[in-house]
C-alpha cells in the first residue's frame, strides 16, 4: 500500500529580486490532516489567519500568526522534508544565445521540477509514495500548466528510472487556501532575511532579522533549518550546499543581526 503524501511548492524573490528562492516542502497526509494542521487551514481559509512575512514590520498580531504557524511546522520537523533552490537569475538573463521565453521556461519548469523530484526520491525500498502536489497559483505557472508538466514529467521519470513513487494528482492554488504552501512561503522569507542580512534603519528589516532570531530559539525550528536539502544554480548546474547558522546570533539583538554561512558540501 503506498504512502501519500502532499508536496507543496512556491517562490520568493523573482528576477532582480536577489535571493531568487524555489522551495518544496512534502507532509506526509495524515500529518497534514491532523488538527494541527486542519485547524490552521481552515483559519487561513476563513481570514482569521494572516501570513504575510514580507510585510512584516514588527505589527504584533501578525508576529504572533507566524510564530505559531513555524511551531507547529518545527514540532514535526523529523517527519517533513524541504528542498531549496537558489538560482542566478542574473546569469540567466545574460545569456546571448537563449531569448526571455527559454529563460523563463526554463525557471518556471525545470526548477519547480527538480526540487519536487528531490522531495518524491530516497524513502527506500520497501515504501511507495503516492504525491499530492500543490503550486502557489501565478501567471508564470498558469501560462505554463505548470501542474499538469509537473504531473506528466515526474511520472515518466519515475518509470524511466524505476522510482517508487506516483504523482496522482498536481494543482494550482490560490494564495491563503493551503497551509503548507503559506509554510513553504514563510520559511522562505526567513532564508532570504538571513541570507541578505540587512542591518539597516529600516524598520521592516530589523523586525524581520529580530523576529528570525527568536524563532531560531526554538530548537526545533533551527534543527529544521539545518536539515534542508540548499542548492545553489550559478549556470553550471546545481550545488549542494551546507547551510552553517552561527549560533552566537542569539545575542545580537541590539540593532538585530544575522549571519549566514554557506560553503561546499
Amino acid at each position: 500500500m503506498a504512502q501519500i503524501i502532499n508536496v507543496f511548492f512556491d517562490e520568493s524573490g523573482k528576477r532582480k529580486e536577489k535571493p531568487n528562492l524555489m522551495g518544496g516542502l512534502s507532509i506526509p497526509l495524515p500529518l497534514y490532516q491532523s488538527p494541527a494542521f486542519e485547524q490552521l487551514s481552515q483559519k487561513l481559509r476563513d481570514g482569521e489567519l494572516k501570513l504575510h512575512w514580507t510585510k512584516y514590520n514588527g505589527h504584533s498580531d501578525l508576529r504572533v500568526n507566524i510564530t505559531e504557524t513555524i511551531n507547529i511546522l518545527s514540532n514535526f520537523q523529523n517527519m517533513i522534508k524541504f528542498f531549496v533552490i537558489n538560482y542566478n537569475y542574473s546569469i540567466l538573463n545574460s545569456s546571448e544565445a537563449f531569448n526571455r521565453e527559454i529563460i523563463d521556461d526554463m525557471i518556471y519548469t525545470k526548477f519547480p521540477e527538480r526540487i519536487v523530484y528531490g522531495l518524491l526520491r530516497r524513502y527506500g525500498k520497501n515504501i511507495s509514495i503516492e504525491a499530492n502536489i500543490f503550486v502557489e497559483e501565478s501567471t508564470e505557472y498558469r501560462s505554463r500548466n505548470l501542474h499538469e508538466k509537473l504531473k506528466e514529467q515526474l511520472n515518466i521519470q519515475s518509470l524511466y528510472r524505476g522510482e517508487r513513487f506516483f504523482v496522482s494528482n498536481s494543482w494550482l492554488v490560490p494564495k491563503n487556501t493551503e497551509i503548507g504552501i503559506e509554510m513553504v512561503d514563510l520559511v522562505l522569507g526567513i532564508i532570504r532575511t538571513i541570507i541578505r542580512n540587512k542591518n539597516t534603519d529600516s524598520k521592516s528589516n530589523n523586525s524581520k532579522n529580530e523576529l528570525s532570531i527568536q524563532l531560531l530559539k526554538n530548537p526545533n525550528f533551527y534543527s529544521l533549518l539545518k536539515n534542508i536539502r540548499y542548492f545553489e544554480w550559478s549556470g553550471s548546474g546545481l550545488s549542494t550546499i551546507l547551510c552553517k547558522l552561527n549560533q552566537p546570533i542569539y545575542g545580537r539583538v541590539h540593532p538585530p543581526n544575522l549571519n549566514f554561512f554557506l560553503g561546499a558540501n
